[in-house]
């Protein structure tokens, strides 16, 4: 990816990927002072509390009871070719090797540059000094503080009090030549930041930005915004942009002497950015005073948004125009994007229904519009419907192709048409309901297509719509694309059952169980051999390769996933992908742009690694007895035999990692653990073991190079063999005697129990039947919440699978009172509890003879209502608000206490095949509910129900972050009273 080389200076800021770590992440402090990387890869960090080392995904705190020295406050940071990592703060200079902290003290260090040999050069408080043999030596010829350094080619920076000095030659006999301040009315600055780039030096001081003009200091004159505000840090990258921190933003100074400001949707208001660094792959981190730590990285993704000029973010259609020009169908409108900016082009009143929901040009230019109502066909712009298309009008336009001049192929939501000669016919007038739902038209010929349906796929042939034999295992499944992925191979995406490939008259399913991120996929697309699929789990790829064919063995896919929905950073929370009709993705040149509901997106395929390389594992610690051990073989001689080994691989980009580890001479085979980064062994017996650990990223064809570890545990004295011996043949000598011992004990001690058991026997007759009658009671005050007499949770999870197995319709209300902490605040608890105990009566008078009303929890009360339907549950849900919102509660005072409800509601089923696990998302749904008639403003009811049963592959992902992307759908609506 073209991280590789920096951030593209040809990218706005608020285009690049944007991701932060703060102390909810697990950064010790929100004050970044010091960034450096390592020879491993890791990243390390100073903060305001202590040091952490970050390996892309967690971080490791390195404070003073953890390394016996003081870790705070550490301003400097350089990390050598060795692998060891230098601090320099107040108290002098610290190096870290292996994990472990060393003070070598030493005056004040304010920065930390190679010496040139691979060993630190100082910026002292005294001057300038050098690190050998662990001893701290000052470097003759630069008297007086220094703040900052640089090496630009041969020659040496220092920043100092008022000054910018040039070192040359060698640091046993340099030569020193400096450029002192010359501003009038100011005393000396320090300049405690340097940057060079494009024949420029820039000095940072707390006055301003300056710059180095000759022989003079002088005001970098970039505007008063640098010119005159504290510089926090300064970094030139590798592609020359110099990138400026100050404690009201961030800027970037391009080529051309442009000066670009981030804004505070970039970052955040006042960023305070105190640390700049551009680790090995390119990507900018950034260190602030106020909100911890952020990456900007190119990324491979473009976001056209509202920001862009879009004036709809929910974008269902993407289509490109014959002058180039991408065109977006939205919920509202037609919008078009010429690479900078979007421009409104037709409004959505000029549409049969304001949803663009497909796009389509034809041979002639003309853009086809398919709606959620209808079709419309424009000319540049203007309206030119053909008439005959208004029969249309009351359906929903999923797909258009033109297989011949004039001759065009609609799929609706109500059959196949064909449009030829000013006559519009339907061409599957016979088709099942569900088939008749035409998502997906594939041209194979004149007269010739596949159909994807709501039902499977289908196959038109010279008049006659028949199911192809390989299709069969595809019936009932909603089939969102079809699409020849190669000769003779056909590609299938589907909602609920993964991907699909056709070859041969054979179909082979590859879903979420051989890899995938999903079973989900609405479109598909293949480009330069690889194939990119949108789906509710965001944008993936996987080589074309790699897909497993009909007939081939069962294996593991790694697809790439390159944008979605449930991962950590900005680019993964960028909402992927969209569902709509047949213009869902376009491929443009090297570009793949995929509909979603914030925008268009688009995937930048030509920044994306061809082959990602896994990264390699290292071992850090092994736990033991709750103390920590470097990661070297290691004996166990004492203790518990309880071992964790905690292991890592460090990744500074963007990619999943999977971890497989395995103790040979314990583990049978390797063990896959995901993302999980510590290993657990309890019990271990004695022996030899070795200790392996690998990890694959996302994509990638092989696990990296694995990291191994000798573990010995050693005997107990009686786990010898010696020992075992002697103690197996003692054992058998003393057993001859108590035997006979033991047997004539024996028939003494039956005779009694014969005579107790007879006793005994009768007593426990009458004990049972007193049990019997006890459980009853118990059970039924187990069911009972003792405060309102309702059933409670426990009845609830005893009664549910009865109720779900009778397979009928089943509402779920949630009754919360509004502002009842109020009532205990301001009457107290007696008087609270006293309003719950008549809320319970109430209810319980209230419910059907077949309802369930349980107590859900302080004043929140959860009603099952059997055999109902929405209007029934929406008019059971308003009574109730009315008569509690009608009755009077005493308040233990001679007064009387007026009280409202929110009511949310759901129905069950949700899915063809419910059960216990489907319930719970019903329960979300009536949560959202409720939720959403609190913000409606209390004081009411509120329902949120599926439109029709939903594949089942929703469920596994929350509803609350896959809402509006639902709604928008017409998977969910809202139900009110209104309504």
């Amino acid at each position: 990816m073209r991280s590789a080389v920096a951030l593209n200076p040809q990218i706005p800021i608020h285009a690049f990927i944007t991701d932060h770590w703060n102390v909810e992440q697990g950064l010790p402090q929100i004050t970044v002072l010091g960034i450096a990387q390592d020879r491993a890869g890791f990243l390390w960090i100073n903060t305001q509390a202590a040091v952490a080392r970050f390996d892309g995904a967690q971080f490791v705190v390195f404070d003073r009871a953890g390394t016996g020295v003081d870790t705070s406050m550490l301003t400097a940071i350089w990390a050598d070719p060795l692998g060891q990592v230098w601090f320099g703060g107040a108290h002098g200079l610290l190096r870290e090797e292996r994990d472990h902290f060393t003070a070598l003290g030493g005056e004040a260090v304010n920065a930390i540059i190679d010496a040139g040999d691979g060993t630190p050069l100082l910026a002292t408080s005294l001057g300038l000094a050098r690190v050998r043999d662990g001893r701290i030596i000052p470097v003759p010829g630069y008297s007086g503080p220094a703040y900052s350094l640089l090496r630009e080619g041969d020659a040496l920076w220092i920043g100092g009090l008022g000054r910018a000095c040039r070192l040359t030659g060698t640091l046993d006999s340099p030569g020193v030549t400096c450029v002192s301040q010359d501003t009038p009315g100011h005393q000396p600055v320090a300049i405690t930041r340097l940057a060079g780039g494009r024949d420029s030096l820039w000095l940072g001081t707390h006055i301003g930005l300056m710059r180095l003009n000759g022989d003079r200091i002088i005001p970098a004159g970039l505007g008063p915004d640098l010119d005159t505000t504290s510089i926090e840090s300064l970094l030139t990258d590798r592609d020359g942009v110099l990138w400026v921190g100050t404690v009201p933003g961030l800027y970037r100074l391009l080529p051309g002497a442009v000066l670009e400001q981030a804004s505070d949707d970039d970052i955040a208001h006042h960023p305070w950015v105190q640390a700049l660094f551009e680790d090995r792959a390119g990507n900018l981190w950034m260190g602030t005073h106020i909100n911890g730590l952020y990456r900007i990285w190119n990324g491979w993704t473009r976001r056209v948004s509202a920001r862009d000029g879009l004036a709809d973010s929910l974008v269902w259609s993407i289509v490109r125009a014959p002058d180039g020009r991408i065109v977006f169908g939205t919920n509202t409108d037609i919008e078009t994007f010429d690479g900078g900016r979007v421009q409104p082009w037709i409004a959505g009143k000029l549409l049969p229904n304001p949803s663009a929901y497909d796009l389509y040009y034809d041979q002639g230019g003309r853009l086809w519009v398919g709606t959620r109502a209808g079709i419309a066909v424009f000319d540049h712009g203007k309206d030119v419907t053909p008439p005959a298309l208004s029969a249309l009008a009351s359906l929903q336009i999923n797909d258009v192709c033109e297989t011949a001049d004039g001759d065009f192929w609609i799929g609706t939501g109500g059959g196949l048409y064909r449009w030829h000669a000013g006559i519009l016919d339907r061409a599957d007038p016979g088709a099942p309901a569900a088939a008749a739902i035409i998502r997906s038209i594939l041209p194979l010929g004149p007269d010739h297509f596949y159909l994807g349906t709501e039902d499977g796929v289908r196959e038109w042939r010279k008049g006659s719509l028949t199911q192809p034999a390989w299709a069969e295992p595809l019936r009932g499944h909603f089939v969102s694309r079809v699409a020849m992925l190669g000769p003779g191979m056909l590609g299938i995406a589907t909602t609920d059952a993964g991907v699909g490939v056709m070859l041969n008259g054979q179909l082979r399913m590859t879903t979420q169980k051989d890899g995938l991120p999903s079973d989900n996929a609405w479109t598909l697309n293949v480009l330069d051999g690889e194939l990119y699929v949108g789906s509710i789990a965001g944008a993936w790829r996987l080589p074309l390769a790699q897909l497993p064919l009909p007939g081939s063995p069962a294996r593991q896919v790694v697809p790439q996933l390159l944008a979605g929905e449930a991962r950590s950073t900005s680019l993964h929370n960028a909402r992927c992908c969209n569902g709509g009709a047949g213009a869902r993705s376009l491929v443009v040149g090297d570009v793949i742009w995929f509909s979603t509901t914030d925008g268009a997106l688009g995937v930048d395929t030509r920044a994306l690694l061809a082959q990602p390389k896994s990264p390699d594992a290292k071992i850090e610690t092994i736990e033991h007895d709750g103390r920590q051990f470097p990661a070297e073989s290691f004996e166990l001689r004492q203790g518990a035999r309880d071992l964790a080994i905690h292991y890592t691989a460090p990744y500074l980009r963007v990619g999943a990692l999977r971890f497989r580890y395995q103790l040979e001479g314990y583990d049978a085979d390797w063990q896959d653990v995901g993302a999980r980064r510590v290993a657990f062994y309890t019990h271990l017996p004695p022996g030899k073991y070795r200790f392996r650990v690998a990890v694959s990223l996302s994509g990638a064809p092989a696990f990296g190079q694995e990291a191994d570890l000798a573990i010995r545990v050693e005997p107990h004295w009686y786990e010898r063999a010696l020992v075992r011996a002697a103690v197996i043949l003692l054992s058998g000598l003393a057993v001859i005697p108590l035997v006979g011992w033991s047997l004539r004990r024996q028939r003494r001690r039956n005779a009694r129990l014969e005579a107790q058991v007879a006793r005994r026997t009768a007593q426990l007759a009458r004990a049972v039947e007193r049990l019997r009658v006890a459980n009853l009671a118990l059970a039924e005050e187990s069911h009972t919440d003792a405060l309102t007499t309702l059933h409670n949770r426990r009845y609830l999870l005893w009664r549910l699978p009865g109720l779900l197995a009778a397979n009928e319709s089943i509402g779920v209300l949630q009754i919360d009172i509004d502002y009842f902490k109020q009532v205990n605040d301001g009457y107290g608890h007696a008087t609270g509890d006293a309003v719950l105990r008549a809320l319970g009566r109430l209810l319980l008078q209230a419910r059907r003879s077949s309802d369930i009303t349980v107590r859900w929890g302080g004043e929140e009360f959860l009603l099952l209502l059997p055999g109902i339907d929405v209007a029934g549950a929406l008019n059971i849900a308003e009574r109730l608000r009315r008569d509690i919102a009608a009755q009077d509660f005493t308040d233990g005072r001679g007064g009387d206490i007026r009280l409202t409800c929110s009511i949310g509601f759901s129905l069950h089923p949700l899915v063809m095949q419910p059960d216990c696990g489907t319930f719970d998302a019903v329960l979300e749904l009536a949560d959202l509910a409720l939720y959403r008639a609190k913000q409606d403003g209390r004081n009411t009811c509120v329902g949120l129900i599926a439109a029709t049963l939903l594949p089942a592959e929703i469920l596994d992902t929350p509803f609350a972050p896959q809402l509006d992307a639902l709604l928008a759908a017409d998977r969910l609506r809202w139900v009110r009273e209104a309504s």
